[in-house]
């Protein structure tokens, strides 16, 4: 069996696989690789002729998964599923730090990818039990702070990194994706290897300055927001298992402390360098 380490957001994860089937294209785990660790979930993943039926309860429908609950686990079934668990290619079972993973062995022609490990891990749950979310934003580091940028998906949020990286020479650690943690009172942003098609996916931990919700206008404007509206802005980017009350309970205690604590500006603007400036000004407190 081959054995890999990694260490994201606070979480340790320990992928365990026959050797013949682990992956080799480590471009976005890479980064989060770690020789060593103390109190991993381990993963153990193999190959199988059919699927193990689920037995209990299904509490979670989406496109791209099911979930049941059984025995005090949670099991995942991830593929085709929107009519049947039978259309799934990956079962994972979820058990306190044990975590067994199942892949049709008919969808998988060689060895597992890192796209197919990375959804078998449940990140946003174990990151959530940890005391984080996983957060939809661009991620960039300015002056050794973290500026996090959400929005609905084509609004803009690649693009606000891209122009801070041309204009004021900012660091864009992930252009999909985020964590966001509270570590002993303080706020921090944490590179994650989830980064959709972004191209950036950096291990950088650093404390988070503001969250910016952007949206396009023909003018820029930029104002903070407070109280509940910046609340329901944040709490569009975060990824929770809503099935789930023990997550969803760590989660809007964590996004209500981000709001109490950190900068939350709402973004009108064009996709110019009056959309850095605006929010340079902000930071700087000159609005």
């Amino acid at each position: 069996m081959k054995i890999k380490n990694y260490c994201f957001a606070g979480v340790e994860y320990q992928i365990i696989m026959p050797e013949e089937i682990m992956y080799t294209d480590e471009r976005f785990l890479a980064p989060f690789a770690v020789e060593t660790v103390e109190n991993p979930h381990i993963f153990n993943f193999d190959y199988c002729e059919e699927l193990t039926q689920p037995t209990g309860q299904c509490v979670a429908k989406k496109p791209g998964f099911r979930v049941y609950s059984e025995n005090g686990a949670s099991v995942r079934y991830i593929g085709s599923v929107e009519k049947s668990w039978e259309n799934a290619y990956i079962r994972a079972e979820h058990k306190d730090y044990n975590h067994n993973v199942q892949l049709k062995k008919s969808q998988f022609t060689d060895r597992v990818g890192t796209h197919t490990v990375l959804s078998s891990l449940a990140a946003e749950h174990l990151i959530a039990q940890a005391g984080g979310v996983v957060y939809h934003c661009s991620y960039i580091e300015h002056n050794g702070e973290a500026i996090l940028f959400t929005a609905p998906s084509e609004t803009g949020k690649s693009t606000q990194a891209d122009l801070w990286n041309k204009y004021r020479g900012a660091q864009i650690i992930n252009g999909d994706r985020a964590a966001i943690r509270n570590v002993d009172g303080k706020i921090y942003a944490c590179g994650i290897p989830f980064a959709g098609s972004s191209k950036y996916c950096k291990n950088r931990t650093l404390p988070l300055k503001a969250v910016v919700y952007l949206a396009q206008a023909p003018v820029t404007t930029i104002k903070r927001i407070k109280g509940y509206r910046a609340f329901s802005k944040v709490w569009e980017g975060v990824s929770v298992n809503t099935w789930d009350k023990d997550d969803m309970e760590k989660v809007s205690t964590l996004a209500k402390n981000i709001v109490e604590n950190i900068p939350v500006y709402y973004l009108a603007c064009i996709p110019d360098e009056s959309a850095v400036i605006a929010l340079e000004k902000a930071l700087e407190g000159e609005i």
